[in-house]
């Protein structure tokens, strides 16, 4: 079912406006600043903590353990909310494959999330007001002379350390003449002396806030913890994506859904803006786009050194979306020269000027993250599609995109649902779906995990 919302941008496009439901939660108990039926913009500060203190550990307790991350909860012997001390069990897998194993809690600290989808368990290793700066003798440990620190430096004023960790090192020979500086305490880099070799490591102190992401309505409050934001809204997924959540009005750069992204589309008046291309973005256009200070490039592809190389960011295996970058990029048909899918791109094309929210976070393995676009109508009238849950069951005729490989962005329907597990290609047996691809009619079998709905 599609409903039209207006003329947008003029080709009669025709899309689903669905209640788009988001969580909007402290990591730990704080103040909620909204009530029930409040309208809500993307700045709107909901939630906050005062003066959080402390350092996360984010630890991949799941990888250390063996297991899958969505054994995790179980194996934990703690739960969020629980203080911890160093080397105290706090996770112990009976049957992971490196057989029993016992994990110990790293730091003093407060167990702030435990996660399923991404296997990590974070400790928030807490400070107090009164613990005042720490400065060490780092050039005495290095035996250099004070004026010689900063280029041994491997941290630099402004970066967060962990005790323990290298904050200084001097020689790549064999270890035995290589000379470091571990940090006493976990903190902030505020200084580093060149007259007397000390560094100086601050107790850092911040005020964690939650705001509402997207334009729309508080419809349910969380206790001390944040509020669930409501709007309908129309909402795309994307295969790939980089950055944190942000905001702002959408403007389309290509005519067609093939035609590739470059640099020469791209001008002053980006600031500030989501950019829509084609197919292939450039890398002097992705380039650009942040120059510029757009906030965002929602486009069919892209290389994965483009990405590497113009926005300075390393992608690890791990879940994506925190990285520290101006302008966030999500990928609709990830990497290579693909054109973005024809009804996606008439979509967003035909959504220009409309305000969105978009969010880069990724995670491809155990429990799927996609990057989302997500355009509010506060001031729709028609009719609202059911919401859809994440794990609802997927059914025959469904329209669904294949997120794994060997068929990873392929398009297609799935046309049948075995009853029993098949054995895959990775020799595991699973459940699986059959699914006629769209780009070749073919039919292929895979794992249900390996399918979202599109």
């Amino acid at each position: 079912m599609a409903f039209s919302v207006g003329s947008g941008g003029g080709n009669g496009t025709r899309y689903p406006v669905a209640m788009v439901r988001k969580v909007r939660k402290l990591p730990l108990p704080g103040e909620v600043l909204v009530k029930v039926g409040d309208k809500l913009e993307p700045e709107t500060i909901v939630a906050k903590i005062s003066l959080k203190p402390g350092i996360p550990w984010v630890v991949p307790v799941a990888r250390l353990l063996g297991i899958e991350p969505a054994q995790l909860p179980v194996a934990m012997m703690r739960k969020v909310g629980d203080r911890v001390k160093t080397k105290e069990i706090i996770a112990r897998a009976e049957k992971g494959i490196y057989g029993r194993k016992e994990y110990e809690a790293p730091t003093d600290g407060l167990i702030e999330d435990i996660s399923e989808k991404s296997g990590r368990v974070v400790i928030r290793e807490e400070f107090g007001k009164e613990e005042p700066p720490v400065s060490f003798d780092a050039a005495f440990e290095m035996g250099c002379k004070p004026r010689d620190l900063p280029r041994f430096m491997i941290k630099k004023i402004g970066d967060e350390v962990k005790r323990g960790q290298f904050v200084a090192k001097k020689g790549e020979a064999q270890a035995f003449f290589t000379k470091t500086a571990r940090a006493p305490i976990s903190g902030i880099i505020a200084e580093v002396n060149e007259q007397t070799g000390y560094v100086t490591i601050a107790r850092p102190f911040k005020e964690v806030v939650v705001k509402g992401y997207i334009t729309g309505t508080a419809r349910e409050i969380i206790p001390a913890r944040g509020v669930v934001v409501e709007a309908p809204a129309v909402r795309l997924t994307g295969i790939f994506g980089v950055g944190r959540e942000t905001h702002g009005d959408i403007k389309v750069l290509c005519q067609k859904s093939d035609q590739t992204l470059t640099e020469d589309m791209i001008t002053s008046e980006c600031e500030g803006r989501i950019l829509i291309g084609g197919a292939f973005a450039t890398n002097e256009a992705l380039k650009k786009a942040v120059e510029v200070g757009a906030k965002g490039v929602i486009t069919g592809t892209a290389s994965y050194l483009n990405i590497v190389k113009s926005l300075g960011v390393k992608l690890g295996v791990g879940i994506t979306g925190q990285e520290d970058i101006p302008t966030t990029v999500i990928l609709l048909e990830g990497f290579g020269h693909l054109a973005m899918h024809e009804e996606a791109f008439n979509v967003l094309k035909s959504l220009e000027g409309r305000h969105a929210s978009i969010n880069g976070a990724t995670q491809i393995r155990a429990g799927a993250i996609r990057p989302e676009v997500i355009v509010p109508f506060t001031d729709w009238t028609g009719e609202i599609l059911e919401t859809k849950v994440i794990d609802e069951d997927l059914s025959v005729g469904q329209h669904i995109r294949v997120i794994n490989a060997p068929y990873f962005g392929e398009l297609g329907a799935i046309t049948a649902i075995p009853r029993q597990p098949a054995v895959v290609e990775t020799e595991a047996k699973v459940p699986v779906v059959e699914v006629e691809l769209l780009s070749n009619s073919r039919r292929v079998v895979v794992p249900r995990a390996n399918v979202e709905v599109f």
